[in-house]
Order: C-alpha cells, then sequence, then structure tokens
C-alpha cells in the first residue's frame, strides 16, 4: 500500500519558554549532535549529516535553528512528533525526492520510522542567515 509523500511543508511547532522540552538539555545541541550523526560536510554556511533510522526506531529529539533541505536515499514510512508526542506529519519519504524545510524556526521533533525497512536521509542545513532566536520571534 502506497501513502503520500510527507508534506512539503509541515507543522510547525516552536518552543516556547514555558513548554517542557524548552529546558531540555538536547534543545541545546546542534540537530547532528542531538541525534547521534557525524558531519560529512563542517562548513561556515552549511552543515550536512547522514541519518539512518532503523524500521520502528525513532530519533531523540532535536532542534532545527536554520533551514534545511531533506534527500531522501532510502524510503520508508515515518512520523514526526513534537518532543512531547503530538503527531506533526506521518507518511512515506519517498526515496529520491528533496524537501525544503523552511518553517518557522526553532523547530523541534523526534522522528519515528513506522514501517519494515530502513530510512535514510542526508541533512543540509544553510546557515546563511542569522540563525532564529530561541524564542521563536
Amino acid at each position: 500500500m502506497r501513502r503520500e509523500p510527507l508534506p512539503t511543508e509541515p507543522l510547525s511547532t516552536t518552543p516556547q519558554p514555558d513548554e517542557p522540552w524548552s529546558q531540555e538539555p538536547w534543545s541545546a545541541l546542534e540537530p547532528w549532535e542531538a541525534v547521534g550523526a557525524r558531519l560529512i560536510v563542517d562548513e561556515p554556511t552549511v552543515k550536512c549529516w547522514i541519518e539512518e533510522v532503523p524500521p520502528g526506531e525513532s530519533r531523540p529529539p532535536h532542534t532545527h535553528r536554520h533551514p534545511w533541505l531533506t534527500v531522501v536515499l532510502a524510503g520508508a514510512d515515518g512520523e514526526s512528533r513534537t518532543p512531547d508526542g503530538i503527531l506533526l506529519a506521518a507518511g512515506t519519504a519517498v526515496e529520491g525526492t528533496v524537501q525544503l524545510n523552511r518553517q518557522r524556526l526553532p523547530f523541534s521533533h523526534r522522528m519515528t520510522n513506522t514501517s519494515d525497512r530502513p530510512l535514510k536521509l542526508v541533512a543540509i542545513e544553510l546557515r546563511t542567515a542569522a540563525p532564529a532566536p530561541e524564542d521563536g520571534r
């Protein structure tokens, strides 16, 4: 059964000071640090890493402060949720697709692979603009 691709503009969430995850230690980490990935490009204006999510597993919560591209190397069904579990998007990440993620920043979420096959993504963070302030304004 084929599901629709994940939306190109997922719903956004911005941690506010009164939300439980805004003070969590992982929220201060760079996204690749929080998910345990190694940078493969580390330049002042571009950061790039590969994320692999085995079937049935989740990546830890993490916060994006800059726009980023997602390139799907190996597609799978999945979902994106806020750190406290609210569903943001669910569907199929289709192999070969590229998505520009530019929703309101900072953006905190965690990904879960809900399929029986591995999900493999390349994340390319674009740091040409100043980072979003922590209060989302």
